[in-house]
């Protein structure tokens, strides 16, 4: 715990006020979203457009001399995903990357709590070395290598989700929701076939 000292010192919000990202403001208003959505604070304060995702690692590795590191580039370790709970790492949105020997290696987007990382230290059985990635590239390290009984837990994936099963099942024959229905092309005429009998156009002669 000691080298996560410093980021656990203070929080996201005051970090960024101290460094003139944000306004107290925004943060508050960030923060009763959070509580309403469930929502990083991190991705709240991205989504509004007040600071970018490279803002905010750039905070957090100033502030607590941690290395950064693009945790999507990285070859990601099963052993060390094995050692904490796919929806833990996806709750607190943070990723273990590897596992070398008994320290696991972490990256976070947002500044976790003591009791978090206690958690990880405690379920693992190991301990830890954090780095820092932007929230992007964690959700898609996550995406790639923690689904959940192989579905994604990426709050706008499980909408999209959630409104096709809200939509049902499409009716027997019938094809996908945006499948192109082909349309039959009409007959060309034949210019060497024999007439019709009683075709329309046709003078019929009389007995």
């Amino acid at each position: 715990m000691v080298q996560i000292a410093k980021l656990i010192r203070k929080k996201m919000g005051e970090v960024l006020i101290d460094e003139g990202l944000v306004k107290e403001e925004q943060v508050v208003e960030a923060l009763r979203r959070q509580r309403a959505t469930g929502e990083t604070f991190a991705a709240i304060l991205v989504d509004k457009g007040y600071l970018s995702e490279v803002d905010i690692a750039r905070t957090l590795v100033k502030q607590s001399g941690l290395p950064y590191i693009d945790a999507s580039r990285y070859r990601v370790n099963k052993d060390g995903l094995a050692a904490v709970p796919a929806e833990f790492m996806w709750l607190h949105q943070f990723v273990v990357l590897d596992k070398i020997g008994k320290t696991i290696l972490v990256a976070i987007s947002n500044v976790l709590s003591t009791e978090v990382f206690e958690k990880i230290e405690k379920v693992s059985g190991s301990q830890i070395f954090v780095y820092v990635s932007t929230s992007t590239q964690v959700k898609q390290t996550l995406e790639k290598n923690v689904p959940i009984n192989g579905v994604s837990q990426d709050p706008k994936v499980k909408a999209a989700a959630a409104a096709a099963a809200k939509a049902g099942p499409a009716k027997p024959g019938a094809p996908p929701a945006g499948t192109a229905v082909p349309v039959s092309p009409k007959p060309t005429p034949n210019p060497t076939a024999a007439p019709v009998p009683g075709a329309a156009g046709q003078t019929q002669m009389r007995k």
